[in-house]
């Protein structure tokens, strides 16, 4: 990836973090963390992965910024300055969840052995 484009998914992930905390009026959207952007070279497309404190919720907060991506996408463009701006699409991130599922499973199978040996 360029440094151009590492920039500008560096600085829409800022504003849109920004944009959320201070646009969207939902409590489920006060714990939300975006944890990564991708957007395409052409600047057409932006993915954003988000990731929440209770994953209970994902399902609720995806369609919530689904409904509000064209004011989230509105406060970031007077927050932005560059001249093509992106659609977004808001993807739950479970990569946290994930690591922390073969962590607890690595625990376990650690724990197994010990038990084995003794």
């Amino acid at each position: 990836m360029s440094m151009r484009m590492e920039k500008i998914n560096s600085e829409i992930q800022k504003q849109v973090a920004e944009v959320i905390r201070d646009v969207v009026q939902d409590p489920a959207a006060d714990f939300v963390s975006i944890t990564h952007v991708e957007t395409t070279k052409d600047l057409q497309e932006c993915k954003i992965y988000f990731s929440l404190l209770d994953e209970k919720k994902y399902e609720y907060v995806e369609k919530l910024l689904g409904v509000m991506q064209k004011v989230i996408r509105a406060n970031l463009g007077k927050r932005l300055a560059i001249r093509t701006l992106p659609s977004l699409r808001f993807i739950p991130d479970d990569t946290i969840k994930y690591s922390v599922d073969i962590y607890t499973k690595i625990e376990e199978v650690r724990k197994l052995d010990e038990h084995k040996h003794d």
